[in-house]
Formats: C-alpha cells, structure tokens, sequence
C-alpha cells in the first residue's frame, strides 16, 4: 500500500500496488493534486532525479532519503526533517495496518479494494490516525 499522509499524520491518499511492483512505480501512479509549495518525504525506494524534476517544475518538492552514493545529497537539516516527517508516515502506516482485519472476504479484486478504500476512509474520519 502507498500512503500519503499531511504533515500530521492523516491520510490524504492511498493506493494499493500488487507485491511485485516497485516502489518507484507507485509513486508514479500518485496524482499529487497538491498546493504549490508542498513538499513530499520519501524512503530510498522513491529516488529517481525524472520524477524530481518534472515534480520540480509543477512546485511540488520531493525529498527522498537519499543513498550514500547520491549526487544530489541534501543539507543535514533536510534529513533531520525527514527523518522528522518520516516516522509519522511510518506511525500512521503502523495504525493502520494494525487497524486492518487479519482476514478480508471479496469474491473480486474490486470489492477487495473497496472494502479497503471504505477502511482506510473510516479511519481518517474517526481520528483513530
């Protein structure tokens, strides 16, 4: 599952990728119909200097943790407010995923996927997030 969250930890978006899919091409798959201005943190799997620069141009920042063998490393008060926002990502991630039933019944891929949709939304609505 790929999650966008708000600054406080509230989900914004969601989508469901299946196992084998790289993380990269999830991100691909987001709409970011965000503010101009906004900044978007990601994990190592969402490097990729395209994706920056075309976000780049629309005003939207994403700042992935970068590897060691990065070219565009990042200041070290970025990566302290990554690391920042990153542990709310991983917290309302974690709540969610410890809300989810163990077990969920659909007869297709498509009411498996709305029986998520409907749980992750009753989620952010009841502030249990």
């Amino acid at each position: 599952m790929h999650l966008l969250v708000t600054e406080t930890g509230h989900p914004v978006e969601f989508f469901l990728t299946p196992g084998g899919t790289a993380d990269i091409a999830g991100l691909k798959a987001f709409q970011f119909d965000l503010p101009e201005g906004s900044s978007i943190f990601g994990d190592k799997a969402y490097n990729d200097c395209l994706v920056e620069d075309l976000m780049a141009e629309a005003d939207i920042q994403l700042l992935p943790f970068r590897k060691k063998n990065s070219k565009r490393q990042l200041p070290p008060w970025w990566r302290y407010l990554q690391q920042h926002y990153r542990k709310m990502v991983e917290t309302a991630s974690s709540l969610l995923e410890r809300r989810l039933p163990k077990h969920i019944h659909a007869v297709s891929a498509a009411g498996f996927e709305l029986k998520v949709a409907l749980f992750v939304r009753a989620l952010s609505v009841s502030h249990l997030l």
